[in-house]
């Protein structure tokens, strides 16, 4: 049977709580507290193996299935920062394809999630948590934070994203164009820029971070937008 692992972050109180699932790269739940963010966790699997699944990975949603807390960081820092193993390992060529083919997907699904939604239905505010605008500018704000700094400033990428801010760009077009840009540039990441690991004040930033972290965040906020929408993510 399967095991998967869970890598938590929350609090010396063990309140509000992420929880990593590192072998589904992208994988993440977060609840009020570390016990409900374990007892979410295998509903998190099985939605993720799904999408998986409906893009042509070879997996099995529907497999039994085990899961177990291999660390757990209390430390408190801000939600998403804490830095696990496989983040400071260098990223080989073919894990560097696979998951660029999984940030692919994930956008896709979140532009069809989105696409019929005008933009008086995306500025709408609902009676509680934030506008559909301002969530994909959030995804979209995230996104170019984590790639650049990595790679530094992508002009193709900022371009789109600074633009989709100031209202000149549908949101739409610029997450597709900040997307297909994030991609080009790290498809050609080199061996040393997939083996290095970088220190900017409290964060840490590595070719493997950086990209579980974009799955990561766009997976809950597209399970955030599913959910408000009554579809699947």
């Amino acid at each position: 049977m399967t095991t998967y692992q869970l890598y938590l972050e929350s609090g010396p109180q063990r309140k509000k709580t992420l929880a990593h699932v590192l072998d589904l790269l992208g994988c993440v739940v977060q609840a009020d507290t570390t016990d409900d963010a374990v007892a979410a966790a295998p509903d998190a699997i099985r939605a993720y193996l799904s999408y998986l699944r409906r893009h042509g990975e070879k997996v099995d949603p529907k497999e039994s299935f085990e899961t177990r807390v291999a660390e757990h960081n209390t430390e408190g820092m801000f939600s998403g920062q804490a830095l696990w193993p496989l983040d400071l390992k260098p990223l080989p060529p073919a894990a560097l394809a696979r998951y660029l083919r999984w940030l692919d997907w994930s956008r896709a699904d979140l532009l069809a999630l989105t696409k019929q939604i005008d933009d008086k239905g995306l500025r709408a505010k609902p009676a509680k948590g934030r506008s559909l605008r301002d969530i994909l500018l959030h995804v979209l704000d995230a996104d170019k934070s984590y790639v650049y700094a990595l790679v530094g400033p992508l002009k193709a990428m900022g371009e789109p994203t600074n633009a989709a801010g100031r209202g000149d760009l549908d949101l739409r077009i610029a997450l597709k164009e900040a997307r297909a840009a994030a991609i080009d540039r790290l498809k050609t990441l080199t061996a040393p820029e997939r083996a290095k690991v970088r220190k900017a004040g409290q964060s840490t930033y590595s070719a493997h971070r950086v990209i579980r972290r974009m799955l990561e965040h766009e997976w809950e906020h597209r399970r955030e937008i599913a959910a408000r929408l009554g579809r699947e993510a």
